[in-house]
């Protein structure tokens, strides 16, 4: 296969500047997507964080902007202050590499909003990046015209979701022309995503990226049942046990981070902490002070996780597993970069023991650990007791009682009895089960042929 970074299609000067930024191999999401998007195509990308997919948009958007137009030609949204920043430092960095002069605008919540303004007035940008709130705000004020926007990038697609902005994106898309080119990439793509994408995306090209390594191979990855100490608790213990050059301690919620923070602050530790309820100005003095080495714990909640880069993180401990199990990639992925060791832990209980079993399913492995005397052990896998365990759990308790009979001594034939009935409990179950999966699966055609109605 030709390396894409070599495609004629592509304006030398964007080629010279890859080569200057050091660009030479592409990646398997830039291959598979570039063409696509050059060949002005929808398409729907699942790559995960770090798979090169910033790249795989900003060049083939880049290479379409005609630079004596002085209107907005392309609009890239992301749905963090943070995740627009980092975009717009890489496509300057490429712009500039490549000697373009393309006018690129930044705009985001959180900064002057008539500085903004005043700035789109003097010079009209002819590339966006912009949060989907302050779009919608400028676009329903008509600061910026769409007649001439031909490609539309929703970056974080799923993340853009559960903070509630697609609304803000159905304005914008409503309003793009019909030949517009629209590009959605996602580390997931849930049911809802999917179907509001269906809605201005007619049979768009899908590529999937599939990510071998979920977890880098150089970060220890341990869980710790907690059983029935308090979490913050075993969590000071952790932290503790060492001397973690960063560590960085992921909660749920903003109300969950504010008490840690108290907690860990009263135990004489120096914290910081992260959320979506602390101010731009606040959050960026923050930022600068932890990497100034001023802190040595961070507690934040899963805007550090995928929105922010925090660097130096050297232990990431994940306080509560995230509603989202694909966060726990994310969360476990700020440490243990550019080849650099990591260690992550995870505190569970026992009744958190099936999120774990779905999380080794996608991939993710864990080394069963505990703290004792001081250090970190390792301890029995928890399936090694389940498995015991098991044949008795999926019973019933009517069923349960008839074994735990049989363990008395019985008649001759009596165990072939208890057997029997096991056997017919275990196969009446089956049968419920599989009409219910047949009623579910008729539910789920029947809203798809209303949907598509």
């Amino acid at each position: 296969m030709n390396n894409i970074f070599e495609n004629e299609q592509l304006n030398p000067a964007i080629r010279q500047g890859l080569k200057k930024i050091n660009f030479v191999k592409p990646t398997e999401v830039q291959e598979k997507v570039i063409p696509v998007l050059l060949a002005h195509r929808n398409v729907v990308v699942q790559a995960v964080t770090g798979s090169g997919k910033t790249h795989a948009f900003l060049l083939p958007v880049m290479n379409e902007i005609d630079t004596n137009l002085q209107y907005p030609q392309a609009i890239l949204t992301t749905p963090s202050r943070e995740l627009a920043q980092q975009l717009y430092q890489v496509t300057r960095q490429l712009r500039d590499a490549a000697g373009l002069n393309i006018s690129v605008a930044h705009l985001a919540g959180g900064t002057d909003r008539e500085r903004q303004i005043e700035k789109i007035n003097r010079r009209k940008p002819q590339l966006i990046i912009a949060t989907p709130g302050r779009l919608h705000d400028f676009v329903e004020k008509k600061v910026l015209p769409l007649d001439y926007v031909k490609n539309f990038v929703i970056d974080e697609a799923d993340m853009t979701l559960d903070m509630g902005f697609l609304s803000d994106i159905d304005f914008i898309a409503q309003r793009l022309m019909r030949d517009c080119v629209i590009a959605a990439f996602s580390a997931t793509i849930p049911v809802k995503l999917a179907n509001f994408l269906r809605k201005y995306m007619a049979k768009p090209e899908t590529i999937i990226i599939d990510n071998p390594a979920v977890i880098s191979p150089t970060v220890k990855n341990d869980l710790i049942d907690i059983g029935a100490k308090k979490r913050e608790k075993v969590l000071y213990q952790v932290l503790t046990l060492g001397q973690p050059y960063l560590a960085l301690i992921f909660a749920n919620t903003k109300q969950t981070v504010d008490e840690l923070a108290a907690f860990l602050t009263n135990q004489g530790l120096k914290v910081a902490k992260i959320h979506g309820g602390i101010t731009e100005r606040e959050r960026k003095r923050t930022l600068r002070e932890v990497e100034a080495g001023q802190y040595q714990y961070v507690v934040a909640t899963d805007l550090a996780a995928r929105g922010l880069d925090i660097k130096g993180v050297s232990l990431v401990v994940n306080y509560e597993i995230p509603r989202e199990l694909e966060f726990v990639v994310h969360r476990i992925g700020r440490t243990g970069r550019n080849g650099m060791s990591g260690h992550a832990i995870t505190l569970i209980r026992e009744e958190e023991m099936d999120r774990i079993l779905k999380l080794e399913r996608m991939g993710i492995q864990f080394d069963f650990v505990e703290v004792k005397n001081g250090a970190l052990v390792p301890r029995k896998h928890y399936h090694s007791r389940n498995s015991r365990q098991s044949a008795a759990h999926s019973l019933d308790n009517k069923m349960r009682g008839i074994v735990n009979k049989a363990k008395k001594k019985r008649k001759p034939g009596y165990k072939k009895k208890i057997k029997r009935a096991i056997q017919q409990d275990k196969a009446q179950k089956n049968k419920i089960e599989q009409r219910n999966k047949i009623r579910k699966a008729k539910r789920q055609r029947k809203r798809r042929r209303e949907d598509q109605s």
